[in-house]
């Protein structure tokens, strides 16, 4: 009786360890999502992209030129975003579709995949189009 009070308080404990880890790794990638955003609709495209793919170091003048060419595409402000499809696959993978937009209707399409190992979420493709069709067929 003993012995599976134990068992059973164990499994309590370990289940809601995984719960909690899941739901802080989804708060940071909330957090993150919400920086990156607001970064892209500030235009600071090289910025947001040093933020999410670390291994990838961009000099002052490479993000400075990934501003302007952003800046030159789309001359109008950003003045809405939202995730558009977001989907779980296996092993860990995430795919995420967001959208930007201009007052014109101009849009700005961002496809990420991302893969989670233990505690560490990692961005390991970007694409962007303007384009909706081009990514939403991935879902």
């Amino acid at each position: 009786m003993i012995k599976n009070s134990l068992l059973s308080a164990a499994f309590v404990l370990a289940a809601s360890a995984s719960v909690e880890a899941q739901t802080n790794l989804r708060t940071q990638f909330n957090q993150a999502l919400a920086l990156f955003n607001e970064l892209v609709m500030n235009k600071e495209i090289g910025e947001a992209i040093d933020m999410i793919q670390p291994d990838v170091v961009l000099s002052d003048a490479e993000k400075a030129e990934y501003n302007a060419a952003l800046s030159e595409a789309f001359p109008d402000p950003f003045i809405g975003s939202a995730t558009v499809q977001s989907a779980t696959l296996k092993s860990g993978f995430r795919q995420e579709m967001l959208a930007y937009w201009t007052e014109s209707g101009d849009y700005l399409y961002l496809y990420m995949v991302m893969h989670t190992q233990g505690a560490q979420q990692q961005v390991i493709h970007v694409e962007h189009s303007t384009t909706f069709s081009k990514f939403i067929s991935r879902f």
